[in-house]
């Protein structure tokens, strides 16, 4: 179970769903997800082999370090895609034979639920993310992007390792906006794309590297166990990864048209901040 250390200067967009046990007592929560919510999930739990992950030696092979899977229809045909991407990331078939073992068990444990967490979305491309690399102390942000995404996504994050996943999150877009609404100028805001400005919302306050982020800005902290499950729309709220090891998070791609709320989509954050900074 997540132990968390709410900070008063900040709003609590932290929700436990502590009736979530199974796939059958699952519920949607995409309007809380839509609506900035970090959605946790105490007594939700998978058959994950925290050790196995602890124990992947990704020093040996750099290229499992972090990396992306898309899954298929048929299920049996989506192992054997992964077989063929990893076999050219890692020529230890030992390893890769456990690693495929542990993606087919992952997947019948929690893909389900996930299917009912956001019960109310559709999906044009399915893809999750082994998040294998030890990250400490990276730069407070929210994600952003090179070029725009039209698509929104609904992403779930699954603690694989044996140690905990400690986050640090702050200000959520809609405060930020406000924050940065007096640091902005109408100009810069015309003359950038979305892309580029959505980069300053993101950093404005933060620092652009990890060697920037002591910044002074109030902070949550979440200490993730082993096993521990949670939603968040990582657009949304400025987060950081304080320490973690092994993580998977599912990604899958939802069309703005499928959201409960387009106007929650991060590009019309964008399009709302220009605007407001347009009329004054």
């Amino acid at each position: 179970m997540a132990d968390l250390f709410i900070n008063a200067s900040l709003p609590d967009y932290f929700v436990a769903a502590p009736g979530v046990t199974s796939v059958v007592d699952a519920r949607s929560f995409v309007a809380e997800f839509e609506a900035g919510s970090v959605v946790t999930f105490p007594n939700l739990k998978a058959a994950i082999d925290h050790e196995f992950w602890a124990a992947l030696d990704t020093s040996s092979y750099p290229r499992l370090r972090k990396f992306g899977t898309v899954l298929q229809e048929d299920e049996s045909r989506t192992i054997d895609l992964h077989r063929e991407a990893l076999t050219k990331r890692c020529d230890d078939a030992a390893i890769v034979d456990a690693l495929c073992g542990q993606f087919a068990a992952i997947y019948d444990a929690l893909l389900p639920v996930y299917y009912a967490v956001f019960g109310e979305y559709s999906f044009s491309k399915r893809k999750v993310v082994w998040r294998l690399n030890t990250t400490m102390n990276e730069n407070m942000h929210l994600d952003a992007y090179e070029s725009a995404n039209e698509e929104h996504f609904a992403r779930m994050f699954i603690n694989l390792d044996n140690q905990p996943r400690i986050w640090q999150t702050s200000w959520p877009v809609d405060y930020l906006l406000t924050i940065l609404e007096d640091k902005t100028s109408a100009t810069s805001a015309i003359d950038k794309s979305d892309s580029d400005l959505w980069k300053d919302i993101s950093l404005s306050l933060f620092g652009d590297s990890p060697k920037k982020w002591w910044d002074n800005q109030p902070r949550h902290v979440a200490y993730f166990a082993p096993g521990d499950i949670w939603i968040v729309d990582s657009r949304q709220i400025a987060h950081q990864i304080f320490y973690g090891r092994r993580a998977l998070s599912i990604d899958f791609s939802v069309p703005k048209s499928a959201m409960l709320d387009p106007s929650r989509h991060y590009l019309s954050f964008v399009n709302q901040f220009r605007a407001r900074l347009m009329k004054r």
